[in-house]
């Protein structure tokens, strides 16, 4: 998995992520971890849900921006600046 360094940002596409989030499934499924271990992967795995959740959040409001563009619906907004980095 690559994982680019831009300005401080760890950046991760959405097929890297979805192979994080299943690597972390098969971690779960793991019949030989001790509870102490579980408890451990199951609160690890609970932060990188809610990161992942961002994540797709904020992929699909560029997304629907990128959108809206095209359509030419959205004009010199502020929110294209922010998602284009101008």
């Amino acid at each position: 998995m690559k994982i680019e360094l831009q300005e401080d940002i760890i950046m991760m596409t959405l097929l890297e992520l979805q192979g994080v989030l299943g690597d972390r499934i098969k971690m779960l499924s793991d019949t030989n971890l001790s509870a102490e271990e579980r408890k451990k992967e199951v609160e690890m795995s609970q932060v990188i849900s809610s990161l992942a959740k961002q994540m797709i959040n904020n992929a699909d409001v560029v997304l629907r921006t990128d959108k809206l563009i095209a359509e030419g619906k959205l004009p010199d907004s502020v929110i294209q600046r922010f998602i284009k980095n101008e």
